[in-house]
């Protein structure tokens, strides 16, 4: 090669082609009374007469959170031989809020949105309901404690992550820092969202809905308890933190809606975002 087609060759080579950006929008949904009109890790509760439950096992919950209790309620259904068949039939047929799978669809197949969920259930209980409502192909990625059955049978969970740095959040699950993760992320491999969407009902939806900008839309469902922290910051009250006592103001930048089924969201969208 001759000296001058070497130069040009350095020449370009300190130049990357930048990929065209792909521009979408992204929904972010809760799982338990958000896309399913239950909550799944209590619903397994019916499987079992609750006089089975030890008193040292009602009092890990404060002790250690969440998912160590519902770790020991799994050993409990394992222990009185509840098998995964009895778990998973009733986990598939926990009926959806409704509207829920026609808004996920209509999103995804016709509104250019990607579609994530972020959960405090577990990831075996989401894949087999999306599985069974035929909606996985509609999910981009479910973030979620890991759960799955051992060859013993026993189905066993560990928590998503665990932080210290949210005082809104539960330590194994800061659905705002992993909503803000996905995003960064997409946007390494050149996808940027014009506009997020949260949809929950929940306390720990508060930290995601909070870090929404102006272009964003907190869909709160009606009468539970994400809708009394989100009146709350609109009124300029403060709200509680995590930690015993605590109490901070907040400010919502995002438009908020409503609830009480999904075609009440897909309508707000149609309306509102012309």
């Amino acid at each position: 090669m001759s000296r001058l087609l070497k130069l040009v060759a350095l020449f370009l080579g300190r130049f990357k082609v930048d990929k065209k950006m792909n521009m979408k929008n992204l929904a972010v949904f809760d799982f338990d009374h958000t896309i399913i009109d239950d909550n799944s890790d209590t619903a397994v509760l019916q499987l079992i007469n609750r006089t089975k439950i030890p008193n040292e096992l009602k009092k890990l919950y404060k002790a250690d959170g969440w998912t160590a209790y519902m770790q020991g309620i799994f050993k409990v259904l394992y222990e009185n031989n509840i098998q995964q068949p009895d778990i998973d039939n009733l986990i598939k047929n926990i009926p959806e809020v409704q509207g829920m799978s026609n808004l996920i669809r209509e999103l995804h197949d016709n509104m250019n949105y990607d579609v994530i969920i972020i959960s405090d259930s577990n990831t075996h209980f989401i894949q087999i309901w999306l599985e069974m409502n035929n909606l996985q192909g509609k999910i981009l990625k479910v973030f979620s404690n890991p759960a799955q059955f051992d060859d013993a049978g026993l189905l066993c969970i560990k928590m998503y992550h665990v932080q210290d740095v949210c005082a809104l959040s539960t330590k194994n699950l800061c659905k705002g820092m992993i909503m803000e993760n996905f995003v960064k992320e997409q946007h390494s491999n050149n996808t940027i969202y014009e506009r997020i969407i949260y949809i929950g009902d929940g306390e720990n939806d508060i930290c995601p809905i909070l870090r929404l900008n102006e272009k964003g839309i907190a869909c709160v469902r009606n009468k539970y308890r994400c809708l009394v922290l989100v009146n709350k910051i609109l009124n300029g009250e403060s709200i509680d933190k995590k930690e015993k006592d605590q109490k901070q103001d907040y400010s919502l930048k995002s438009q908020v809606c409503i609830w009480e089924n999904g075609y009440e969201i897909l309508n707000y969208l149609k309306n509102n975002l012309k």
